[in-house]
């Protein structure tokens, strides 16, 4: 059997890294498919690996701009998947309106199905393509033979939201071995100083749904209160977000909040074992693999308790109201006061990471997608 994979609308970020990562991990072994194609970008097709049973193949509008792309795999992929007899195809973008029948669709986007998260965009091009992706990926996972999820709770919100029926399975994202560092002993916050600050961090794209001006004021009132504290924050700004958080950064007197803007994935893993603690205030995720990388890291972690934060994380953290900075201020504050507590969560949370390999998630996937595949042609 074949196997297709619908790359078109894959080019960069957690797409790609689940793409390149669970072909990495493959091996003709384990995918028992006679052979795999993946259709893309030459760019993102230059990110993958190379093997005697992966093929991969692109055409002139995969290079242009997405319109192009969504042209190519709505009239050109399907005929191209039937001319090189692909059993099935896989479409981890979530979006597949081609005329090819036998796919499976991946689930990696909440904000299409969250309407209440989408009105905090005050833009209404946001709000539109928003919109637009709730109608095609909706569309798409109703047709899909079957559909992946990568959490409980993503797969319980979509499917209620759409009145999903199709099969479905949970396989949830890999974390990569180079975050790996065991908890360091927490010490007394009374053995940091104004000079030698307690070093929370926060990883994401600030955006509305992150809230980081909300862990901004929470830190800078527990500064105000005497706590030896600072706050990294590491990660790009949408047009949207950026002047709300810049005004944030200006009541900053003591200059204790350190914005180090936008890095390269391969400096994230030394960034994390400088720090003491990790904060995640997101209120919008279907698998928050920032959050997995803080637990990966043995960091101790105060979190949003809302999406599947809660279900990653468990009884090992410290939670939060991301929208209440008096929650997230209480959260930390707790945090800072409990070394014990801070040393059981460190530990609990980096067991519950481990779990988490791309290895895992790979073989997970090949051997959904053949036993999606056989149960078609018998």
């Amino acid at each position: 059997m074949v196997l297709g994979i619908d790359a078109t609308n894959i080019r960069s970020g957690g797409g790609l890294t689940h793409l390149k990562e669970i072909l990495n991990n493959a091996d003709s072994g384990s995918i028992c498919f006679e052979k795999v194609i993946v259709w893309s970008n030459s760019v993102t097709l230059s990110n993958l690996p190379s093997n005697d049973w992966l093929e991969k193949r692109t055409h002139n509008w995969l290079n242009k701009s997405f319109v192009f792309s969504f042209i190519f795999q709505i009239f050109l992929l399907s005929r191209e998947a039937k001319k090189s007899n692909c059993t099935l195809l896989f479409v981890p973008g979530g979006t597949f309106l081609g005329s090819f029948k036998n796919f499976v669709a991946m689930s990696q986007n909440m904000l299409p199905f969250e309407f209440e998260e989408q009105k905090r965009y005050k833009s209404w091009k946001s709000r539109l393509r928003f919109k637009i992706l709730f109608i095609t990926q909706g569309l798409t996972f109703k047709r899909a033979k079957a559909v992946v999820f990568l959490t409980n709770y993503a797969q319980q919100f979509i499917t209620k939201k759409i009145n999903l029926k199709r099969q479905n399975q949970i396989i949830p994202h890999g974390i990569s071995l180079e975050f790996l560092q065991t908890p360091k002993e927490q010490k007394n916050i009374a053995d940091y100083s104004f000079s030698n600050p307690f070093q929370l961090l926060y990883v994401s794209l600030i955006t509305v749904y992150k809230h980081q001006w909300n862990v901004v004021e929470a830190v800078l009132a527990l500064r105000s209160m005497g706590y030896p504290i600072s706050l990294t924050l590491v990660g790009g700004t949408d047009s949207e977000s950026f002047s709300r958080f810049n005004t944030s950064l200006q009541h900053d007197t003591n200059k204790i909040i350190n914005y180090r803007g936008q890095i390269q994935h391969k400096e994230l893993a030394e960034i994390y074992k400088s720090a003491d603690a990790f904060v995640f205030a997101s209120s919008c995720e279907n698998m928050p693999i920032i959050l997995i990388e803080a637990m990966t890291s043995g960091l101790p972690i105060a979190s949003s308790n809302k999406g599947p934060m809660p279900e990653i994380l468990g009884d090992a953290g410290f939670y939060f109201d991301p929208t209440n900075v008096d929650s997230i201020n209480m959260a930390i504050k707790t945090m800072l006061d409990s070394t014990q507590l801070r040393n059981i969560y460190s530990h609990d949370s980096f067991s519950k990471s481990i779990k988490y390999t791309w290895k895992e998630c790979s073989n997970k996937t090949f051997n959904y997608l053949y036993s999606t595949a056989k149960n078609i042609i018998t």
